[in-house]
C-alpha cells in the first residue's frame, strides 16, 4: 500500500502529518528517518493500519493508541489505566521547582509525570512518595519510574490519600531515616463535580479513567479538603516543617478554594495555565 495515499486517507480525517507519522512508526516499527525512506507499507501492517484507524475513527485519544504522553518536554508510557498527562499541569512543576524541596509526596499519582519531572529536574531532592487508590494506575507509574532509572528514590503507595502515613505514625522513619522537613506534596486529584458532562469533552468522557476524574457531588473540591486536613494531621503527629502544597483546581473552583483556604487561615497563590485559567495553587502550612 502506497504511503501517500494512507496520508490522504486519514488526513481526511482530520488527522495532520506528524499524528499520522507517530502512528505508522508505531505499526511499523520504523524510526523517523525509516519511515521518510519508505513510500510503500508492507501489506502485513494492513490489519493494524485497519485496527488503529477503528480506533481514530471511535474518538480514542491518540495517546492511548500511541500509548505515549509528552509532558514537560519528557515522553511517559500511557494508557487507559490512567489519565493523559495535559500541558495545563505543567505550570505546578514548574512552580514546585521554583521551591526547596527535600522530600515530594505526589498524591494520585496516575502515570506520575508530575513526580517524574520534579525529580529529574531537581538532583536535589532526597526521596519521593508516589500514592494513588487505584493499583492499575500504578502500574503505568512503575512503568515510567522504571524508564527514567529512578526506582531507588521513588516508593510507591497503594492507599487513599495520606492515610498510609496516618495509620503507621512511624512509616516515613521505617522507610527512610530523613529529617521531616522541607515537604512538598503535589496532588492532581478527581475535582469535577460527579457527571458534570456539560464541561468535559467527549472522547475524556468516554475514554479516560472515572476514578481520576469524578468523586464528589457539590464543588468537586471536597477531596482536597479532606487532604488539607490529612496535612494538618501529619503536621501535628511528625512535628514537620515547612510543608508546600501544590494543587491542581478546576476553571470554576477558585472562589470555592480561595473560600475554604481563608477559613483555614492558610496562606496561597494561584497561578494560570498556558491557557490563562486559574489552575495551580500553592498552600502554605
Amino acid at each position: 500500500m502506497l504511503k501517500k495515499d494512507i496520508y490522504n486517507f486519514w488526513k481526511k480525517l482530520g488527522l495532520n502529518q506528524v499524528e499520522i507519522d507517530l502512528i505508522l512508526q508505531k505499526i511499523t516499527g520504523f524510526n523517523k528517518n525509516q519511515l521518510f525512506l519508505t513510500e510503500k507499507i508492507d501489506e502485513k501492517f494492513l490489519e493494524k493500519i485497519e485496527l488503529f484507524f477503528s480506533r481514530i475513527v471511535s474518538g480514542e485519544p491518540l495517546e492511548y493508541i500511541l500509548e505515549k504522553a509528552e509532558f514537560f518536554s519528557l515522553d511517559f508510557f500511557v494508557d487507559k489505566r490512567t489519565l493523559i498527562p495535559r500541558n495545563d499541569t505543567e505550570i505546578m512543576v514548574e512552580k514546585v521547582l521554583d521551591e526547596k524541596c527535600d522530600i515530594l509526596v505526589d498524591v494520585w499519582t496516575g502515570s506520575s509525570c508530575i513526580s517524574i519531572s520534579v525529580l529529574k529536574n531537581n538532583k536535589d531532592i532526597k526521596k519521593c512518595f508516589v500514592i494513588d487508590l487505584s493499583k492499575k494506575a500504578l502500574e503505568v507509574s512503575k512503568i515510567n519510574i522504571l524508564k527514567y532509572n529512578l526506582e531507588k528514590k521513588i516508593k510507591q503507595i497503594n492507599w487513599n490519600l495520606l492515610e498510609k502515613f496516618m495509620l503507621n505514625t512511624k512509616y516515613l522513619e521505617n522507610n527512610w531515616n530523613i529529617n521531616l522537613k522541607n515537604i512538598i506534596f503535589t496532588a492532581n486529584l478527581p475535582y469535577i463535580k460527579n457527571w458534570d458532562f456539560w464541561n468535559i469533552d467527549k472522547e475524556i468522557i468516554e475514554f479516560e479513567p472515572d476514578l481520576a476524574l469524578y468523586w464528589w457531588e457539590k464543588t468537586g473540591f471536597e477531596l482536597y479538603e479532606k487532604l488539607i486536613y490529612q496535612i494538618f494531621e501529619l503536621e501535628s503527629i511528625y512535628n514537620i516543617k515547612n510543608i508546600i502544597l501544590f494543587i491542581e483546581i478546576g476553571f470554576d473552583q477558585k472562589e470555592i478554594c480561595g473560600n475554604f483556604l481563608n477559613k483555614k487561615d492558610l496562606k496561597f497563590e494561584i497561578f494560570k495555565d498556558n491557557s490563562w485559567i486559574d489552575r495551580c495553587v500553592k498552600i502554605i502550612f
